[in-house]
């Protein structure tokens, strides 16, 4: 074992000018290895830092995605219309509220449904995570891809973790909590799009990483990457956020002034995950304040970009009103 690992190992970690990026192929072939137990722990170590001092290139991203995708991943097949991919660090939040699990309700309300997907203690940072948030809220979060795809046709909204469908990758998980950094596997996760939705959102906090992956977004039609709090989906009142098209042809700035909200509003939650659990309860229940605000804006600038409103204004508008209307919370009941 290990020794046919060895190539891709020096081809990434030697000196400056003989480091290289991997083929496609190459790194295909690298992460069938990592997940076959091709690679011994301290080779998957040694090439996992290696590859984030290089820094991961389109190709590595994108064959790594596909790798795990295709031949590690049991898919799911739900009969749904206009799945939307709601995609979050599956590292949780420490620093802001998680309410990606409001944001999904919201966009179930408005007719989209919503599979979200994450995975158990995920380095770098031990957060409060949407499977948290949502067990928190009477949802199942132990589904395999079958009773999740049930689950999103009769419900409109469901959560998987990685172990149910990819156990193999997930098995890489314990390795990754001893570096104490993150590595290519964390942007990897974010495109598994379990169920090949055609719409997928995903956030990231770094700008300058993002024309690496641009191309690697997996929805079927069209992927948005949003450079929202904590590198999750969630779009703050009073600063400008970044999102960025497939293609480039459709990226934008958000102002949130232009919805008046200008001011940056803070959220009080706490680091437990009963207090965002809390919090996400009172959204959907319509009350108001900063956190159904950022709900409100973010749920409102994704409806824009989904084609359902003429502008995000409009989508900011329409979901206070269905926030108000208690729409929202009859989909968790």
């Amino acid at each position: 074992m290990g020794n046919q690992f060895i190539p891709f190992i020096r081809a990434v970690g030697r000196g400056d000018k003989l480091k290289r990026d991997l083929t496609y192929d190459e790194a295909r072939e690298a992460m069938r290895q990592l997940l076959t137990g091709g690679a011994s722990a301290a080779q998957a170590g040694a090439f996992l830092m290696t590859q984030r001092v290089k820094g991961e290139s389109a190709d590595e991203v994108r064959a790594f995605t596909d790798t795990v995708r295709e031949e590690f991943a049991t898919p799911l097949t739900p009969n749904v219309r206009d799945l939307i991919d709601l995609v979050t660090p599956y590292n949780g939040k420490t620093r802001t509220a998680q309410l990606a699990p409001a944001l999904a309700v919201v966009l179930v309300a408005a007719g989209f449904p919503v599979l979200l997907h994450g995975g158990d203690d995920v380095p770098t940072k031990p957060g409060v995570t949407v499977k948290h948030v949502l067990a928190g809220l009477g949802q199942p979060v132990d589904l395999t891809p079958a009773e999740a795809s049930r689950r999103l046709e009769q419900r409109g909204i469901a959560y998987i973790d990685v172990a149910n469908f990819a156990p193999q990758y997930d098995k890489l998980t314990p390795l990754r909590r001893e570096f104490g950094l993150r590595t290519v596997l964390n942007t990897v996760e974010k495109f598994l799009n379990p169920a090949n939705a055609p719409y997928q959102f995903s956030g990231f906090f770094h700008a300058n990483y993002v024309e690496r992956i641009r191309a690697t977004q997996t929805g079927r039609m069209t992927s948005y990457i949003i450079q929202g709090e904590e590198g999750s989906v969630e779009m703050a009142a009073g600063r400008r956020t970044r999102i960025f098209n497939t293609d480039k042809q459709n990226d934008l700035t958000l102002d949130p002034s232009a919805v008046g909200l200008p001011e940056r509003q803070r959220i009080e939650v706490g680091a437990t995950v009963k207090e965002h659990v809390a919090i996400n309860r009172a959204v959907l229940s319509g009350e108001r304040g900063a956190a159904a605000d950022q709900v409100a804006f973010s749920a409102g600038t994704i409806l824009y970009l989904l084609g359902l409103e003429s502008d995000v204004a409009c989508g900011f508008a329409w979901v206070r009103r269905l926030l108000a209307s208690g729409a929202a919370a009859q989909i968790l009941e």
